[in-house]
């Protein structure tokens, strides 16, 4: 039986799942880009919103690899 995938996450547990740094975290919170709620002293990540909003990321400008120069023995 598969356990369900939690709609909150603790940021430890927010970290694991999108493997964004803490600071990177509480800085996208405090933009709006991730959607928090505190719970008893803890803050709570919305992960499907949290999901959502990474997957809506422009993809990085990574450019092709140059072609390699044979190395002369």
């Amino acid at each position: 039986m598969d356990t369900p995938a939690p709609k909150f996450a603790t940021i430890d547990n927010w970290l694991a799942i999108s493997g964004m740094g803490r600071r990177t975290a509480y800085d996208e919170v405090g933009r709006g880009n991730l959607k928090a709620v505190k719970l008893n002293g803890r803050t709570l990540i919305d992960v499907e919103q949290g999901l959502a909003w990474m997957r809506s990321l422009p993809p990085p400008a990574v450019k092709a690899p140059r072609e390699r120069q044979p190395v002369a023995a």
